[in-house]
């Protein structure tokens, strides 16, 4: 026998010891993937065929309204080497993953949004002390204090739409975009940027649409995992220029926090009349760093991208998602009006807190329309220990849990035999009585859900109260018509086309 052969097979004999070696070491997640169901895994690659070549967002929709109806939670997918327990529509499994303390650091590809440090990505012990830190930035007293931004900026982009009533249907998810943007801004940071008097910002927004755009379409491309790799790419030339533009934004912010750093003194003190100025999000964070080393400027810019992220373009979508509804759906358009007209008639006075708080109805609207279209249609967790679900099955140490959070909220065992109706009477107060609280969570649940819960809630109900008692939205589009795709958080790829008469 020559060399040469007996190289072959001593190779050989190392790959098989290598593979024997490997399988005894991950023995716990054989064991509990041949305890769930899910589609045939092929060697090696697993389930990554369903996906291969998919055009990111739609497609992986499709494949995941395809098989989901197929099988129960939890359901057992390999992803190449990654083993994924996912869950599509059992609540109580929900509950038990979203309050898990194994369960609290996000799934590796968080990290591709580069924001390793802040509350999105970081991991559990860093998470938990800065959570506690930044609670404050959200508190019911703070967010009573940004009403007057958010009707300033809301009458601002009442009066930017006159121009278009009458015109035919427009996209009006750029104007929403501008108002929540400056709103936005004026309330994290204190800065009035102005964008919806000029459109200096466009190239901004469209850049973190881009931006998270190419970070999905990488979490679809596992050969893109590899940072070596990726690098060679041109969606990683683009991707890292839209970042750079975000990150410059965000490091001026930080620049003018330290060349004028607020006047404690005179804060404590507050004005003539004794009102004392209400810290945002940026007082808060840099009032902790004063007191914290831990916080570095590094970790002051992550939380700075994080909010900036999760705050803007996910209000956004929403807003552009709700208003729609209201343009295909004119009796549910009609009820709201009427909701914000019993409530806050005037349409030249601002809308107060209360006011906010007893649209009933309103809310219910923005419920349901969270439902149908969740910005974050996936979220993906890191098991760290063993998590009992139920009797039958358990999550193992080292693999990672998918929550479909888009399918379950149209899941009919829970939702009714029309699911993927529009019906704002989901959520009557009796309904949500006797639904499972984890049934519904468009802001994740468990200790580390969304932050913004409550800024969310209140600066859409008072943006869409002013634009309903200035004018009604109408839509050549149905809702069969509606293309929805999930490229970073889940979009209608339509947009917000509609037309606009004056009341």
């Amino acid at each position: 026998m020559h060399f040469h052969d007996l190289l072959i097979y001593a190779s050989i004999a190392l790959t098989l010891v290598a593979m024997v070696y490997v399988r005894w070491k991950r023995q716990k997640l054989y064991n509990a993937a041949g305890t769930m169901n899910g589609p045939l895994a092929l060697p090696l690659i697993g389930q990554l065929y369903l996906i291969f070549g998919a055009k990111p967002g739609d497609d992986l929709l499709k494949v995941i309204n395809r098989f989901s109806p197929l099988y129960n939670s939890p359901v057992g997918v390999w992803l190449g080497p990654v083993f994924v327990v996912a869950i599509n529509d059992n609540p109580n499994h929900i509950q038990t993953v979203l309050n898990s303390p194994h369960l609290l650091n996000k799934m590796f590809v968080y990290n591709f949004f580069r924001v390793d440090l802040g509350l999105f990505a970081s991991p559990a012990h860093i998470w938990k002390n800065d959570r506690k830190l930044l609670n404050r930035s959200f508190s019911p007293a703070m967010l009573a204090s940004f009403v007057d931004t958010f009707n300033d900026k809301d009458f601002i982009m009442v009066k930017n739409l006159k121009k278009h009533v009458g015109t035919g249907e427009i996209d009006l998810r750029l104007h929403i975009a501008k108002c929540t943007f400056d709103s936005f801004f004026s309330t994290s940071f204190g800065k009035d940027l102005n964008t919806q008097g000029h459109d200096g910002a466009d190239s901004y927004i469209n850049s973190l649409s881009i931006f998270f755009a190419l970070v999905f379409k990488r979490i679809l491309s596992v050969q893109r995992y590899p940072m070596w790799l990726y690098r060679l790419t041109e969606d990683y030339k683009t991707e890292s220029k839209c970042w750079n533009m975000i990150r410059d934004i965000s490091k001026r912010l930080l620049q003018e926090r330290k060349l004028h750093p607020r006047q404690t003194e005179l804060l404590q003190q507050g004005d003539n009349f004794g009102r004392k100025p209400a810290l945002n999000f940026a007082d808060n964070l840099f009032d902790e760093a004063e007191n914290n080393p831990s916080l570095t400027e590094e970790h002051l810019l992550d939380h700075i991208h994080t909010i900036i992220l999760g705050g803007n373009d996910t209000t956004t979508t929403t807003m552009s998602n709700l208003v729609l509804m209201l343009a295909i759906h004119q009796d549910v358009q009609e009820a709201v009006y009427q909701d914000v007209i019993s409530e806050c008639p005037d349409k030249t006075k601002p809308i107060t807190t209360e006011e906010a708080n007893s649209l009933t109805y309103t809310e219910m609207v923005c419920k349901e329309t969270m439902r149908l279209f969740p910005v974050g249609p996936l979220l993906a967790r890191k098991c760290l220990a063993d998590v009992k679900l139920d009797e039958k099955h358990t999550i193992p140490e080292g693999c990672c849990v998918c929550i479909s959070v888009y399918t379950m909220h149209r899941a009919a065992s829970i939702w009714g035999p029309e699911p993927t109706k529009f019906n704002p009477d989901h959520f009557l107060p009796e309904k949500v009585a006797n639904r499972h609280p984890y049934a519904y969570i468009p802001f994740s649940g468990g200790p580390r859900n969304c932050i913004g819960i409550r800024y969310a809630w209140l600066s859409m109900k008072i943006l869409i109260a002013h634009l309903v008692r200035n004018y009604r939205f109408r839509t050549s589009l149905r809702m069969e018509d509606l293309d929805v795709k999930f490229a970073g958080i889940l979009r209608i790829a339509n947009g917000c086309k509609v037309s606009i008469e004056q009341r």
